[in-house]
């Protein structure tokens, strides 16, 4: 609860200023970039966070990360300053919340949906066009693969579920001939 809570404050102090230069959608750009370099790469989060490296180093690792994502002066200065405090384990939960801020204010929400194979880009779009008639808000499609599917895919948006799976299907006909 309190990494929630720190991480908050200062997710919130980004997108405060963000907002103000008007740059919310490119840094949230940005920001998931890095999240996303975060999360597959585990010796990259035990560099950031492992007190066997000082801050000198963990400063220096900051500062290519964000001249090869190629962050803006105020993003790329918020890094360093999560890195002189030693509050880098917290970034990955800033990057969830700055994003959840950005999506709020840009109209839009994210949609988990798995499948039983890898959707194409033209499935992924599709499907976020039909989420996004049914909202009525622009949808980004977070898509992943689970092969515990049969088939089919399986949207969640916020805390709604379409499952559209075969083993739902399946299930709903042997509910049916039950009856």
């Amino acid at each position: 609860m309190i990494v929630v809570a720190i991480a908050r404050r200062y997710a919130k102090a980004l997108f405060s200023l963000a907002d103000e230069q008007g740059q919310v959608e490119k840094w949230s750009s940005g920001l998931d970039a890095l999240g996303r370099a975060l999360a597959s790469s585990p010796e990259l989060r035990e560099t950031l966070t492992s007190p066997l490296f000082d801050k000198d180093q963990r400063r220096g690792v900051v500062a290519a990360l964000a001249q090869i994502l190629e962050l803006d002066e105020t993003p790329s200065n918020f890094l360093l300053l999560l890195a002189d405090r030693d509050r880098l384990a917290y970034l990955p939960a800033v990057i969830q919340t700055f994003r959840d801020l950005s999506d709020a204010r840009l109209g839009r929400i994210r949609a988990k949906v798995r499948s039983a194979v890898p959707l194409s880009p033209d499935e992924a779009k599709r499907i976020a066009e039909k989420l996004a008639e049914a909202r009525k808000v622009e949808v980004i499609v977070e898509a992943s693969v689970d092969p515990s599917l049969l088939g089919g895919v399986v949207a969640q948006v916020g805390s709604l579920v379409y499952d559209g799976s075969v083993r739902s299907q399946l299930e709903e006909l042997r509910r049916a001939m039950k009856h």
